[in-house]
């Protein structure tokens, strides 16, 4: 096992920020929305977002809620899915060719597909990395952000000690916090839709039943966990009950975040409309994080602020 020192991990972060691109000017604190469901884009653009990120299960929908967003005036950035194969990459070009003003990006395949887009074609849309690229230090951050990304979201895995630990090797306003979300507690390849609804064996076959129903996967003490389909047939059960980081904001900002992203899965657009402007009136100082808990009904820890992942010592 090697283990750098300081100054050799400072030399190594010299080295990677001199490869980063200046980033885009930003005025004030960002909040967007990732939505999934047209209801959820609405209250969205109802509740006056510059910006919204939009995950959908299938390209038809993705495709209308693209122009239902440029209707409203708000920037259109599209998730890309959590993992990518050989033979999918029909998949980020069905992307693409939506023109979105910018993109998530989940894995490193997608990465250098629309980086070499950007060189190639001159493709103009910002890259937003996801906390799936599990940026959980400043070297991977820095490398990342190398790359050409515009920001970089924190990995879920980073407790309060680690993340603000992370924020003082890079530069603030280039990394992304997850501030309001369903937790995804895992993601797999077996669609618990096919298997439970469906007539087949794979989605050609299968009746698309992720299309007409919903599926929640119910513990042993009775709550139940969503599951959300993507694009390629992959499922990821959330946990039941929402969490946000309120209580570290503050902080987050005067340390130069200025991109909080507010996820939802399965909220009704009323739902949707209360977090977003509870989350508003939080960023702009006009309640606390108490006042926050209590309009939202979220749990105080997420886990980017205050994760379960500890070192244990005697």
């Amino acid at each position: 096992r090697t283990v750098a020192t300081e100054s050799q991990l400072a030399t190594v972060r010299r080295a990677a920020r001199a490869r980063i691109a200046p980033a885009a000017a930003r005025d004030g604190v960002a909040v967007v929305p990732l939505v999934r469901e047209p209801a959820q884009l609405d209250a969205a653009i109802d509740a006056g977002c510059r910006e919204v990120e939009l995950d959908w299960m299938e390209f038809t929908g993705l495709g209308r809620a693209v122009e239902r967003a440029r209707a409203g005036g708000i920037a259109v950035t599209i998730a890309t899915p959590r993992i990518g194969k050989p033979g999918e990459e029909a998949l980020l070009e069905r992307i693409r060719r939506l023109e979105p003003d910018g993109v998530l990006v989940r894995h490193f395949g997608a990465l250098m597909r629309f980086v070499g887009w950007r060189v190639q074609a001159g493709d103009r849309c910002a890259l937003h990395g996801d906390f799936a690229l599990n940026a959980t230090n400043s070297i991977t951050l820095l490398h990342l952000l190398g790359h050409g990304l515009e920001t970089v979201t924190a990995a879920l895995d980073l407790d309060e000690t680690q993340l603000f630990a992370l924020l003082e090797h890079v530069p603030g306003d280039r990394l992304a916090v997850i501030a309001h979300h369903r937790i995804p507690t895992f993601h797999t390849e077996h669609c618990v839709y096919a298997h439970l609804l469906g007539t087949g064996r794979d989605f050609r076959t299968c009746g698309r039943p992720c299309e007409r129903h919903r599926v929640a996967l119910r513990d042993h003490i009775g709550r139940e966990h969503p599951v959300i389909v993507d694009v390629g047939c992959r499922n990821t059960v959330f946990h039941h009950e929402p969490q946000q980081g309120a209580p570290w904001l503050a902080r987050l900002a005067g340390g130069g975040v200025r991109r909080f992203r507010v996820e939802f899965v399965r909220e009704t657009a009323a739902e949707v409309a209360t977090v977003l402007g509870a989350m508003r009136a939080l960023v702009d100082g006009r309640i606390d994080a108490a006042e926050y808990a209590a309009r939202t009904g979220a749990a105080g820890q997420i886990g980017v602020a205050a994760g379960g992942m500890r070192l244990l010592t005697e």
